[in-house]
């Protein structure tokens, strides 16, 4: 089957953080209006042509791309759970940006993997891409053959190498039984 993999639109969180939202809260935050350009311009690709579906992060920025896409194109949208953003902070008490970039300098300096004892715990890369891949398997029985699906960067690069996943970035990859995952890779 064959993916085309979609970052969200450029986000803002300044109604959340506004509001005091924490954890999963900070999720809600909405595309900017360079995002939704981003995402107009992402409708656009041909690369896109003939897709059967687009399915969609649960959260308010990816949806909020795959929804202007799909405005674009005529697509049906189905929402997957599992295709939700890495998760900094298993406890999901987060209030802002900076645990987020703390826990992120933690996954990077042990290469992916949360020790027991990490300050912060944190999603291991190996687990995203096992609930992601694991929900695409479905649309591969259901016998799909072409689909879009609209994530967010620390997930997308568990199935493509690139230093750089830029909003509204596309990236294609041929997607099987047998895709294994690309694991942790040194950044040059």
């Amino acid at each position: 089957m064959q993916i085309l993999l979609i970052r969200h639109g450029e986000p803002d969180y300044s109604a959340v953080t506004q509001r005091g939202f924490i954890g999963h809260g900070r999720d809600l935050g909405h595309l900017t209006d360079a995002g939704k350009a981003q995402a107009l311009e992402a409708a656009k690709d041909p690369r896109l042509d003939r897709i059967e579906l687009i399915v969609s992060s649960p959260y308010t920025r990816a949806l909020q791309t795959a929804a202007i896409i799909s405005r674009h194109r005529d697509i049906p949208i189905e929402i997957e759970l599992d295709l939700h953003e890495w998760l900094p902070d298993l406890t999901f008490t987060y209030p802002a940006d900076e645990p987020v970039v703390q826990a992120s300098k933690l996954m990077t300096a042990n290469k992916g993997i949360c020790p027991q004892d990490s300050p912060i715990q944190y999603e291991e890369l190996s687990a995203i891409f096992a609930r992601a891949s694991a929900c695409l398997r479905k649309y591969l029985l259901m016998g799909h053959k072409k689909i879009a699906v609209v994530a967010h960067g620390v997930l997308i690069r568990q199935f493509v190498f690139n230093e750089v996943i830029p909003f509204c970035g596309i990236f294609d990859i041929d997607f099987d039984e047998n895709f294994e995952w690309i694991g942790w890779v040194e950044k040059s």
